[in-house]
């Protein structure tokens, strides 16, 4: 029998995390592309999402990074422990751990071809507006927050009747924060 860890979810014979299933159907939903999860490599590594935007060319890596405990928030320099590990929050050790290594800039160039594509990191938090900022000037990555993709998921979806669990939970968030609202008004 196969157990699976709390938290992740059984897609397509394959476990995604809650948060990159959510990425996931917001580049469905919302940019209109076809996408590719948990593209495996060799050495250990992983590509979270690879989408593919028919209409309009776009092409997109994207790596999630969605902890929502206190002391993660992305900085574009990480910092260390007292024995030397690196905390994996800035935007330096994450493109050299998700973007950089040649495996995988060979993987997503196999799938994409020559062409130019958009990296994406996606987080709760950032440390300081400037993140944003120097990380497309430094590192050529878009920083998008969680939270916005969910709002715009929140619009996108609507009352439709989606099966899919993670839009049917969005949706009832949604529900839940249009009728607290509703009370407040006079």
């Amino acid at each position: 029998m196969n157990y699976m860890q709390v938290g992740q979810i059984p897609y397509k014979g394959k476990i995604l995390e809650p948060e990159v299933h959510i990425v996931e159907r917001y580049m469905q939903l919302v940019k209109k592309c076809f996408t590719m999860t948990n593209v495996m490599l060799g050495g250990g590594k992983e590509v979270d999402l690879l989408a593919y935007n028919p209409r309009t060319n776009e092409k997109y890596h994207i790596e999630v990074r969605v902890t929502i405990g206190r002391g993660f928030r992305l900085r574009m320099k990480d910092t260390q422990t007292k024995d030397g590990s690196k905390h994996r929050r800035g935007l330096d050790t994450l493109n050299e751990i998700k973007f950089t290594p040649q495996i995988v800039v060979n993987n997503v160039k196999e799938i994409f071809g020559d062409s130019e594509y958009m990296k994406v990191l996606v987080v709760w938090d950032v440390q300081d507006c400037n993140v944003n900022e120097q990380a497309k000037d430094n590192y050529n990555i878009e920083v998008w927050k969680i939270s916005n993709i969910i709002k715009e998921m929140m619009k996108e979806i609507g009352t439709k009747p989606y099966r899919d669990d993670v839009l049917r939970t969005v949706q009832l968030i949604s529900k839940m924060n249009t009728q607290q609202l509703d009370h407040l008004k006079p």
